[in-house]
């Protein structure tokens, strides 16, 4: 269920950056971050155990526009900051090279493509799971994942099943960093999917981008799940702000008991 409080909760714990975001993925530290988009709100006002997974994050991210200006109506100053931009740099730069880094999630081929482009900037992939989503158990994934070391997970599953799988394993005492990056790794690969080129996510259109190259899919999620919550939650906040805003701590303080300034 979604209501003010569930929304003050996710602005509290919400990533501004994606130099916040890069930083609490390089703490070392254990934490879950959950990208969170329209689509995750209409789930979440839909089922309240996917709602239950955005409560249970330890930080989330405002993956769209709508959300960014949901967040912003309660008083905090996020940004953008999607998991495909965070793919991005970390094959663009130099900083995650040293860390150990796992993939959950995705196909066979598509995972070899990303360790290719992963390889070519000079990381890897420690550990890789492309199998069939319902054989999962969170319990056997967490003692390979300590025992690969893996201390970033890339979890390549749309939602709701990514988030939730996301969410067990953290249950189950998984102690690293887990990122729920959906389908950004299938678009990093460019196999039926694309990012949008940056003057389109500029103006803020890459839902139409979207839209105008995957019609079929996306129409029904777009118009008939996502509207309805734009229209209820989102809408209002371009001309109403909140008088009770939430506050955002100076620190962040990981599980791992490092506490990570921002």
């Amino acid at each position: 269920m979604i209501d003010d409080a569930f929304i003050n909760r996710m602005a509290a714990k919400c990533i501004a950056s994606s130099e916040e975001l890069d930083a609490i993925a390089l703490s070392g530290g254990i934490a879950r971050i959950q990208t969170v988009n329209l689509h995750h709100l209409a789930l979440a006002a839909k089922y309240d155990v996917f709602a239950a997974t955005i409560d249970n994050a330890d930080f989330i991210t405002a993956d769209g526009w709508p959300i960014v200006s949901l967040l912003r109506s309660r008083g905090v100053d996020v940004g953008r900051v999607t998991g495909s931009e965070f793919l991005e740099r970390m094959l663009s730069g130099r900083a995650f090279r040293h860390v150990r880094t796992g993939v959950l999630g995705a196909t066979r081929a598509i995972g070899d493509k990303f360790r290719g482009h992963l390889h070519d900037s000079g990381l890897r992939v420690e550990f890789r799971e492309h199998g069939d989503r319902e054989s999962w158990v969170a319990s056997q994934l967490v003692t390979e994942l300590k025992e690969h070391d893996i201390e970033l997970l890339l979890i390549a599953v749309t939602p709701p099943h990514g988030d939730s799988i996301g969410d067990e394993l953290s249950r189950f005492g998984y102690d690293g960093i887990v990122i729920n990056v959906g389908g950004a790794v299938d678009m990093m690969t460019s196999d039926g999917h694309s990012i949008a080129p940056r003057w389109v996510r500029t103006i803020k259109l890459e839902w139409a981008f979207r839209l105008a190259r995957e019609p079929r899919r996306l129409w029904r999620r777009y118009f008939l799940e996502c509207m309805p919550i734009f229209a209820k939650f989102v809408l209002p906040t371009y001309w109403r702000r909140q008088t009770d805003l939430v506050e955002r701590p100076e620190t962040w303080e990981l599980r791992s008991r490092r506490t990570l300034t921002v």
